[in-house]
């Protein structure tokens, strides 16, 4: 294991609005060097799939965006592929999740219709044993895709919503998949309600009053996302986490 000093995490992204909100500062507290990187052929080829800690890969496709005209990057493919078969840790958020199962033998498809809300998930009982535990059942986070991972053999599914099947899984103890945002903060809010204007006019959402439920809901957002992340990363370096008590109830 590298000492804390040296130790890299890097955030693939779609465009550079795209952000990992409070993730960021609990991974930087952890001793890692952040950085982003551009979710490009070119500069994916730069990375060195052995010498990055973390890889994160964020954003996310619009809401309609028609798959068969959505080019994935042969290099991003194979760069999460190497990690994978190394073991090495991976974490994907909303795109991010669904490029990750991907490339690992899923599929992304197309929900029927975006999910736009805040609202908790249903934690699976893998779920309740894993990282998300902190979450229970009633811990709200921010949904907004409009597409789905259809995980590939060997993933376990660790959260659920009525409209979408697969909110989190994992696979193996290093790569970890969030359909959902916890990692939300007021700058990632702003942002990304800015660039779905047009999207949730056509889904008939109210932007302001979105942005109002979403604001009222950071402060429990982010201690969730700490708490969570805080297993996740305790179990990459090997130590070992209390029993996964939940912050919010499961029923």
């Amino acid at each position: 294991m590298k000492p804390r000093a040296s130790r890299t995490a890097v955030a693939l992204r779609r465009v550079s609005d795209d952000s990992m909100g409070s993730l960021r500062p609990i991974l930087e507290s952890r001793g890692y060097r952040t950085r982003y990187a551009p979710l490009s052929a070119e500069r994916v080829r730069s990375i060195d799939p052995l010498e990055v800690d973390i890889l994160v890969v964020i954003g996310h496709l619009p809401l309609r965006a028609d798959l068969a005209q959505t080019r994935l990057p042969r290099e991003v493919i194979d760069l999460i592929r190497a990690r994978a078969h190394y073991g090495l840790p991976l974490l994907g958020i909303d795109f991010g999740a669904q490029l990750i199962a991907h490339a690992l033998g899923g599929d992304i498809r197309a929900l029927p219709r975006p999910e736009i809300c805040v609202a908790p998930v249903r934690l699976t009982e893998a779920g309740k044993r894993s990282c998300l535990a902190p979450l229970g059942h009633t811990t709200p986070v921010v949904h907004w895709h409009g597409h789905e991972a259809a995980l590939p053999p060997g993933f376990e599914t660790l959260a659920t919503t009525p409209a979408c099947a697969t909110q989190a899984y994992r696979h193996g103890r290093a790569t970890l998949g969030l359909q959902f945002h916890m990692e939300a903060d007021h700058d990632y809010l702003h942002t990304q309600l800015q660039a779905l204007q047009t999207a949730l006019t056509v889904a008939g959402i109210a932007r302001d009053a979105l942005h109002a439920q979403a604001t009222e809901q950071l402060q429990r957002m982010r201690h969730a996302c700490h708490a969570v992340m805080t297993r996740w990363l305790d179990d990459l370096d090997g130590q070992e986490s209390p029993p996964p008590e939940p912050a919010e109830p499961w029923d």
